[in-house]
C-alpha cells in the first residue's frame, strides 16, 4: 500500500491527537495515579473498532485490534505517567497540577500511541496481523514499574504477541529517530546506605563515633570501583544524589543516609558493583567503629534490541524519513526504562524519537522543570508506528 495514503489518514487526526496531547500534559499523573489520563484514552478507544481491557496493573490499558489474519500480533507501547517537578515553562497548556509535569514526554508517547490506533484502525481490513497497544502505568516508577506487572497480568498473551516496539522522545532533531541495535540502555538500580555511629557533643569527636566522616570516605571510595576494577573500554555509573544526617550544628551524627543509583551495561559489571559496594559500606563503617548497611535494589534491566528487527526497522524507517533521519547509536544510553521486562519476553526494538527543534533548542533535557516537546514529532511518531506495523505484517 502507497504510504502516502496513511499519511492522509495521519493528516485527518493529527489535530485531534495535539488536542489531546495538550489536555493531559495539563493534567499530568504521578506513577500509579494515571486515573483521568487512563479516562481519557478510553473514552477515545471506544470510537474504534478495538477490545478494550482496562484496570491491568493498576490503570493500564490494552487495547487488541484484530485485522484480517491471525499470522502475527504485533505490540506498541506508550507511557503515561508523569514526574514530580513544577513545570517552569509559558506554555497556554502548563500543568495545572502543582508539583507535577510530564518532564519525560509521556503525554507525547500516550498521544502518539492513540494516534497510531485511530490511523491502523482506518485501515484494519488492510492489516495481515494483529496489533495491541500498551498504555502502561507507572514507568517512573523504579524499581518496580509498570510493564511487569502488565505481563503478570497477560499483556503477551491472547493473542501472544510475536514482536514489540516502542519509542520515547529526546533531544535530537525533529523529523529524526535514533536505533542502537543489542544493548539499548543501561540497567537501572537503586541504593540506600546507612550509617549508625554514637552521638556526642561536637567539642568531643573522641566520645561517639561520627557517622559523617564515615560517610564522606565512602562516598571517595567508591568513586575507584569503576576505575579500578572495569577495564577502559567498558562504562558504568555509580552516583550518590541524596544525603541525609545530623541533627544540629555542635552535635556528633549519628546517623547518615546516602541515597543513589548504579547505572550497567551487562549483568556481570552489576554483579561486581554490588560486591565491591558491599565491602566498601561495611569495611570502612567497621574501620571508624560505626555500622554499615547497604541495600541494593535490582531495578530496571537493560534495553535489548533484536538485532534481526533492528535491521529491519532501519530499512523500513529509512524509506520514509530519510538515510539521514535515522540515526545508528554507536552507544547505549544510561537512562533506565522498564521497557526492557518486555524486550526480555519477546523480539523487540525501542527507539529514541528527535523532538527538538528552533522553537524549544536547549529545553530538550529530560526530568528538567523546562522540558518542551516539539508537537511535531508527533506526526513522525506515528508514521514510525504506522510504517512498522505494516511492513511487518504485510
Amino acid at each position: 500500500m502507497d504510504f502516502k495514503e496513511i499519511e492522509k489518514v495521519i493528516d485527518k487526526y493529527i489535530d485531534e491527537i495535539i488536542e489531546f496531547r495538550r489536555d493531559i500534559h495539563s493534567y499530568p499523573e504521578l506513577s500509579g495515579n494515571e486515573k483521568r489520563t487512563s479516562e481519557k484514552v478510553i473514552e477515545k478507544l471506544k470510537k474504534l473498532p478495538v477490545e478494550i481491557i482496562t484496570n491491568v496493573n493498576g490503570y493500564g490499558i490494552i487495547a487488541n485490534l484484530k485485522g484480517n489474519s491471525d499470522k502475527k500480533t504485533i505490540l506498541l507501547r506508550g507511557d503515561m505517567d508523569a514526574l514530580p517537578i513544577n513545570e517552569t515553562n509559558n506554555l497556554s497548556f502548563i500543568s495545572k497540577n502543582k508539583n507535577i509535569m510530564h518532564a519525560c514526554g509521556h503525554d507525547m508517547h500516550t498521544s502518539i500511541l492513540l494516534g497510531t490506533s485511530y490511523v491502523l484502525s482506518h485501515f484494519k481490513n488492510k492489516l495481515n496481523g494483529n496489533v495491541k497497544f500498551m498504555f502502561q502505568p507507572s514507568e517512573e516508577a523504579s524499581p518496580v514499574g509498570g510493564s511487569k506487572g502488565m505481563i503478570t497480568e497477560g499483556l503477551l498473551e491472547n493473542p501472544k504477541v510475536d514482536e514489540a516496539y516502542a519509542l520515547h522522545v529526546f533531544g535530537i532533531p525533529t523529523g529524526s529517530v535514533a536505533i542502537k541495535s543489542g544493548v539499548a540502555t543501561s540497567r537501572s538500580d537503586r541504593i540506600n546506605i546507612e550509617i549508625f555511629g554514637k552521638s556526642s557533643h561536637a567539642s568531643l569527636p573522641a566520645e561517639g563515633r561520627d557517622a559523617i566522616v564515615v560517610a564522606g570516605n565512602i562516598i571517595t571510595s567508591i568513586q575507584s570501583i569503576i576505575s579500578r576494577n572495569m577495564p577502559p573500554n567498558q562504562t558504568a555509573v555509580i552516583t550518590i544524589g541524596k544525603i541525609q544526617g545530623g541533627s544540629r550544628y555542635n552535635v556528633l551524627a549519628d546517623y547518615v543516609k546516602l541515597e543513589g543509583t548504579v547505572r550497567t551495561f551487562s549483568t556481570e559489571n552489576a554483579n561486581m558493583i554490588k560486591k565491591r559496594l558491599q565491602k566498601i559500606v561495611e569495611d570502612i563503617s567497621s574501620a571508624y567503629g560505626c555500622l554499615g548497611k547497604l541495600n541494593y535494589q535490582n531495578g530496571y534491566d537493560f534495553v535489548y534490541n533484536d538485532p534481526d528487527l533492528s535491521k529491519s526497522a532501519i530499512k523500513s524507517l529509512t524509506e520514509i524519513l530519510g538515510k539521514e533521519n535515522v540515526l545508528i547509536q554507536s552507544n547505549p544510553l544510561p537512562a533506565g526504562e522498564d521497557f526492557s521486562f518486555v524486550t526480555k519476553k519477546v523480539p523487540s526494538v525501542f527507539m529514541w524519537l528527535g523532538t527538538e527543534s528552533d522553537f524549544n533548542k536547549g529545553k530538550c533535557t529530560l526530568h528538567s522543570p523546562d522540558f518542551i516537546a516539539d508537537e511535531n514529532s508527533l506526526k513522525i511518531g506515528i508514521k514510525t508506528f504506522c510504517k512498522l506495523v505494516f511492513d511487518r505484517l504485510n
